[in-house]
């Protein structure tokens, strides 16, 4: 069967110009040749050289890669052509071209020419020059990856000069090559020493049997780790792990070994862990880490006799600091710290909660209040005076709430219950020690609403001493919209910037929640419109208190500030607390109703899926589910909790609710909910809130 001639190269690069130079041909030869060439499907360009004045002017300006030489000219002699060729190109592909092809066979073989053609034959004169153009880029490409090999081979050297880990190779059970920390670790000074040794000799002796096993199964299974016992030339043992994988060094088949130090990884772990879960600056335990163990007593079966928290905080501190500076105020925080070390007797575990508050998770037995009191005691009997240099005693406040004994808590609620005794303990100047109970419980204030801070929230509302932050919230599925979601900061008189908590109980006690609600709405709409003109494809999520949801002009203040800043309510989403709905339905039933009606988007933050959950998303329009931080907590290491929110989450989702994870801390949890298909994540993580809008997913 003959074999189409178009079939051949209907593989090769036929877009790639053929730069055919044609000596001793005239015009209209080097015409004809591009025609046939151009028929065939080649893309070419041809230059000419006729007489020997031609050819040298022409080399000097063409590389010559691709050659034709008309054997037949009567001005130019084949032999000089081809030498004045070489010279300029000693690799260049040359075709010789004759009316008497097959007497010039030798002649060419011993020129080393690539073909000798018939001038009249065009069909095997294209593929001749076909052919040779495809030798061409493939010699062309060969040497740019030869280049690239050599390069890699240099990278590849000094990254395993440099590498930290300790790396070799071995070919039958001998060492042919090994960087500077392989022959550290076992003690061989010299990297030319190990060329040769046997592997067997770095084993310590009774656990060679073992490694011969190890060895074998190596021939079985190319990659696998591997723990080993293993002797420095001194004769000093350890234990290391051995990573095994299939390689190739100079052609040959070896196996390259990767071997940690497990003593370094341990000690390495230790100290990742410090850094992960103790407070920088007291040496407690952070919050991430307080809350992780927290989670674990709550989820004893049963719950420890007198498990309970003992908040405290230094209500003068922000005072304290402004007056003795940072370095006296860093120093009343370390001593705070150890005194309630020592005061807890160790037997707790106490954490560094928030600037100037500390936490003691009570679970050892002891009565809570006895606790407190130790506590409360060893901090008024110290001199910080003397010991921190500043000039006024630190006033304390503490705060106790007991674990209850028939009601499950989630970890949120219970440290929200203690902020509110401590809350208390610092308005209430006859005791310094307040036990939450259930009149805290249920937000009856203990006092009217601190007129000092009324005042301060009236000057934010009436000189617009608000601000708003935002954090990112990020699309796991591809949503290209930026989403952000929009929280509320207040300016003191030293234009600090206060948190929520340390003003909203006392904008709810006065009723202020709704007004700063509506500052809250107009400011972001103003602010999104910025962007939506600068085109970018901006949304933002405002949460909306309770206050506000039962305030019957909020819906007409939305649309009076989407008239006028020429807004859409599809850039808006509002969210709706999960606590907040179970005694507001129907006022929030109708201000969701009015929000769709003007394309406004509604969702449910905090979502707890608990039994009065469900109701809430049967009997509301909602687009969106934002889940509880509690779904989060401790999510990589509890493979329970990734189970149940792969449940939650796939359940909302057929039931056409987008969903957000909140809360999220660390790249673990990203990785986890990214495979259990969440569609949007907000936290710390990402991004803290911040004044501008400047997240990078990059």
């Amino acid at each position: 069967m003959v074999a189409n001639v178009d079939s051949v190269f209907q593989n090769l690069d036929q877009r790639t110009p053929v730069e055919l130079l044609m000596v001793g041909c005239s015009p209209n030869q080097a015409n004809e040749c591009a025609i046939a060439l151009r028929n065939a499907g080649q893309a070419v360009h041809v230059e000419s050289a006729e007489a020997p004045g031609e050819l040298a002017q022409m080399l000097e300006t063409e590389p010559g890669d691709l050659v034709i030489v008309n054997a037949d000219s009567k001005v130019l002699d084949k032999e000089h052509a081809i030498e004045a060729v070489r010279e300029t190109n000693p690799s260049a592909s040359i075709i010789l071209m004759s009316g008497e092809a097959q007497k010039l066979v030798s002649f060419a073989a011993d020129m080393e020419l690539r073909d000798v053609v018939p001038p009249d034959d065009t069909e095997r004169l294209s593929f001749a020059i076909r052919r040779e153009h495809q030798t061409l880029l493939l010699r062309q490409q060969l040497a740019r990856l030869r280049h690239q090999l050599r390069e890699s081979e240099d990278r590849f050297d000094n990254l395993m000069g440099k590498s930290r880990d300790a790396i070799a190779y071995v070919h039958e059970g001998m060492h042919i090559h090994a960087n500077n920390v392989y022959c550290h670790m076992f003690g061989i000074t010299d990297t030319d020493d190990i060329e040769g040794m046997p592997l067997m000799d770095l084993i310590e002796k009774g656990s060679r049997k073992d490694f011969k096993k190890i060895l074998r199964r190596h021939e079985e299974d190319k990659s696998f780790n591997s723990g080993v016992t293993c002797q420095g030339i001194d004769g000093h043992t350890f234990t290391v792990t051995m990573e095994f994988s299939p390689a190739e060094v100079d052609g040959e088949p070896c196996t390259q070994i990767m071997v940690r130090d497990q003593s370094l990884h341990q000690e390495l772990q230790a100290r990742i862990d410090e850094l992960t879960n103790r407070d920088s600056h007291t040496h407690l335990f952070n919050r991430h880490a307080f809350m992780e163990r927290l989670e674990g007593v709550l989820n004893q079966t049963p719950t420890p006799d007198n498990a309970g928290l003992v908040q405290i905080s230094i209500n003068n501190f922000s005072e304290l600091r402004d007056s003795t500076g940072i370095e006296k105020s860093d120093q009343l925080l370390k001593d705070t710290a150890k005194i309630l070390q020592q005061a807890a007797d160790g037997a707790h575990t106490i954490a560094r909660f928030g600037d100037h508050d500390f936490v003691i998770l009570n679970a050892d037995g002891t009565p809570l209040t006895t606790t407190a009191e130790q506590c409360l005691s060893a901090l008024r009997n110290h001199d910080f005076k003397q010991s921190c240099g500043i000039q006024a005693e630190p006033d304390f406040s503490l705060g106790v709430t007991a674990l209850p004994d028939n009601e499950r808590i989630s970890t949120h609620e219970l440290i929200d219950r203690s902020c509110r005794a401590t809350k208390h303990a610092e308005q209430d100047h006859a005791s310094r020690l307040v036990v939450f109970d259930e009149a805290h419980h249920l937000d009856a204030p203990a006092k009217e609403a601190d007129s000092g801070m009324v005042e301060l929230i009236d000057h934010a509302l009436e000189n617009d001493r608000f601000r708003l932050v935002y954090q990112p919230i990020v699309s796991l599925q591809g949503d290209t919209r930026e989403n952000y979601s929009v929280l509320v900061r207040m300016l003191n008189q030293k234009d600090e910037e206060r948190l929520p908590e340390t003003f909203w109980s006392d904008a709810r006690i006065a009723n202020r929640l709704a007004e700063i609600d509506r500052w809250v709405v107009r400011n972001a709409i103003m602010e999104l419109v910025k962007h939506r003109q600068e085109g970018k494809k901006i949304n933002f999520h405002i949460l909306l208190s309770a206050d506000g949801i039962k305030d019957e002009s909020m819906l007409l203040w939305v649309c009076d500030c989407l008239r006028e800043f020429k807004a859409k309510g599809a850039w808006l989403t509002f969210h709706f607390n999960e606590n907040h709905l179970r005694d507001l339905i129907k006022p929030a039933l109708a201000l969701m109703e009015g929000l769709k009606k003007i394309n406004c988007r509604t969702a449910i933050s905090h979502y707890s899926d608990s039994a009065s959950s469900a109701p809430l998303l049967q009997h509301l329009p909602v687009d969106i589910v934002k889940l509880s931080p509690e779904f989060i907590t401790n999510l990589a290491r509890n493979p329970q909790s990734q189970e149940k929110l792969a449940e939650v989450n796939q359940r909302l989702q057929e039931e056409k609710f987008k969903t957000i994870a909140s809360g999220v801390e660390d790249a673990n949890s990203l990785a986890i909910l990214w495979n259990i298909g969440v569609n949007y994540i907000q936290g710390y993580f990402l991004q803290e809130p911040s004044s501008s809008i400047s997240f990078d997913d990059e």
